[in-house]
């Protein structure tokens, strides 16, 4: 069928989920590190009950027994074991899914053992390497072997299980964002040798949240570069939105969105720069009706699919060239940005493939500090073509190298410029 509907619906769904997750985060603060075996059993039940209810990526997976795997799940639960324990078999058990969008999370587990790492890294090449960095003495760029005396490979490996991913480019992406599984002082062991204490100890905090409050700009060669870090505050948009006000005729606008994590869809600054119709996704949802599934007429995890008009355009705010600089790190409303601009060729895509997860996020209040969010549609590219765990192809390839983040050299922003300059 035909569904006439837009994208603005997403600054809702994050205030909801926001607003869940405040409700879980002030439930936690009175909680301890036990937790009873009824409790444990009636979270686990609402778990399976809502994967079972609203999981839209079924597909993904045949191989994936549900049932199988929560009876392993209630079987680890119902051991004497504590809090900790108990969040990482219900973090196991919910990885399972194989979804960047479907995940279970414990303020308690994030307050008492999520301090933070003052890093990130993630495999370049075949190495770890380190891509951000506030300790003085690891540089970006450093190669990761050890953490203490167990390699890194295997210290991902004794890991994985516990992280939410589409695929495995967003698993290894995300394992320095779950401080919890790290030791609270350990050794990293670098190539060459050299070795590093880590002491975590400032609270925990989501990936993004510590980016400044603004979009960043410069100007290189009368081409207005925007780095937006993230779309978790409206400021973000807003700063973007102004910069491009305030130069509205640059020779060509360049927005950098790596390493964006999403947060609210930037419909306007979407629309602002659109001079033709664009798509949004197709989407699918789980469909149950008891009575069909009792003819046998259709099977457990059915789904009902829509498609959308093309949306309509008004005047630009800009109509030059422009430019999207993207990376594994752009995820979720990253991606639903960067998305319209591909498919109506608006914009060149330049950079490497995005994290390739988004949806819309069922998520549910556990009590007790936990929270756990269901992926309930499935995406699809406007073609048909599948998006969830491949992600979206830029347009110009350029990969990530660890010579250029030693050098805080930038070649996707080369490569634009090249682009530009006259034949």
């Amino acid at each position: 069928m035909n569904v006439r509907r837009t994208i603005a619906a997403a600054p809702v769904r994050l205030f909801v989920a926001l607003l869940l997750l405040g409700n879980a985060i002030a439930s936690a603060q009175t909680q301890t590190d036990t937790i009873s075996l009824e409790r444990r059993v009636l979270i686990a039940t609402r778990i399976y009950t809502a994967g079972q209810t609203y999981f839209a990526h079924w597909d993904a997976d045949a191989s994936f027994d549900i049932d199988r795997e929560y009876a392993s799940y209630v079987g680890a639960i119902t051991r004497p074991i504590d809090r900790r324990e108990f969040d990482l078999a219900s973090m196991a058990f919910v990885a399972k899914f194989a979804n960047g969008h479907t995940w279970f999370g414990d303020w308690w587990l994030r307050r008492r053992d999520g301090q933070r790492l003052g890093f990130y890294a993630h495999p370049i090449a075949g190495q770890w390497v380190v891509t951000e960095s506030t300790l003085p003495n690891l540089p970006v760029g450093a190669v990761i072997e050890r953490v203490d005396s167990t390699p890194i490979a295997t210290f991902y490996s004794a890991n994985r299980k516990y992280l939410f991913g589409s695929d495995e480019r967003w698993r290894e992406r995300t394992l320095f964002e779950h401080p919890y599984l790290f030791p609270s002082r350990f050794d990293l062991g670098l190539a060459g040798g050299h070795t590093v204490r880590v002491e975590r100890s400032q609270p925990f905090m989501f990936h993004g949240d510590d980016a400044i409050s603004d979009s960043v700009t410069l100007t290189r060669d009368s081409v207005l570069v925007i780095r937006i870090p993230s779309f978790a505050k409206p400021q973000f948009e807003d700063s973007a939105l102004a910069a491009l006000r305030k130069q509205p005729s640059p020779r060509a606008l360049v927005l950098d969105l790596r390493g964006n994590h999403g947060g609210a869809v930037p419909n306007r600054l979407v629309r602002a720069l659109m001079d033709r119709p664009y798509h949004n996704w197709l989407q699918s949802t789980p469909s149950s009706v008891a009575l069909f599934r009792s003819w046998g007429v259709l099977g457990w995890h059915s789904a009902l699919a829509w498609t959308t008009d093309a949306m309509t355009v008004g005047k630009p705010a800009y109509s030059g060239p422009v430019f999207v600089i993207v990376d594994g790190g752009c995820y979720s409303a990253c991606e639903d940005a960067v998305m319209p601009f591909l498919d109506n060729h608006r914009a060149t895509i330049v950079g490497e493939r995005t994290a390739g997860s988004s949806t819309q996020t069922t998520t549910i209040d556990l009590g007790d500090g936990m929270a756990i969010g269901i992926a309930a549609v499935q995406f699809r590219l406007p073609d048909g073509r599948r998006f969830e765990g491949f992600g979206l192809e830029p347009d110009v390839l350029v990969p990530t190298r660890i010579e250029d983040l030693r050098a805080a050299a930038d070649p996707a922003l080369g490569a634009i410029l090249r682009i530009l300059r006259p034949k």
